[in-house]
């Protein structure tokens, strides 16, 4: 069989594996999407809606700083469908990302939900000046 002697490329960011989110100014993110999971529901509140679009994509999610100074955000994540439609994201999901500064050593972790269509989806994830920075396939 033919070999290629060309490097692998790096391997793109997957549920369950950490990867590095350059967040400007020599900032980085170490950001893991723990679990994706479908459901009809994100939240048991007063707010509990279905979905819209047929399914809500849960992400579980956990936020460090690999260096310099991040904070975790939930309006930095954002999601299209397999069509390209831009998911909603819901705003009441139990156990939410929470918004503030991440310290070097510290970690954030909570949930961040979209209504979506099922499917494939790509999770993008933006910088504080809200270009994207890094995107994940969730199958």
């Amino acid at each position: 069989a033919p070999t290629s002697s060309a490097p692998a490329a790096p391997a793109a960011p997957a549920v369950g594996v950490p990867f590095s989110v350059k967040m400007r100014n020599g900032n980085v993110a170490r950001i893991t999407v723990v679990s994706a999971v479908r459901t009809d529901s994100v939240t048991t509140g007063a707010f509990a809606t279905p979905p819209k679009n047929g399914t809500y994509l849960l992400l579980d999610v956990l936020w460090e700083t690999e260096s310099g100074k991040t904070s975790s955000n939930p309006l930095y994540f954002s999601a299209k469908d397999a069509n390209g439609r831009k998911a909603d994201m819901s705003m009441f999901a139990d156990n939410q990302l929470g918004s503030g500064e991440v310290l070097p050593g510290d970690k954030a972790r909570g949930n961040i939900a979209f209504d979506i269509a099922p499917g494939a989806a790509t999770v993008m994830i933006s910088d504080p000046l809200l270009q994207e920075a890094a995107r994940i396939q969730i199958p």
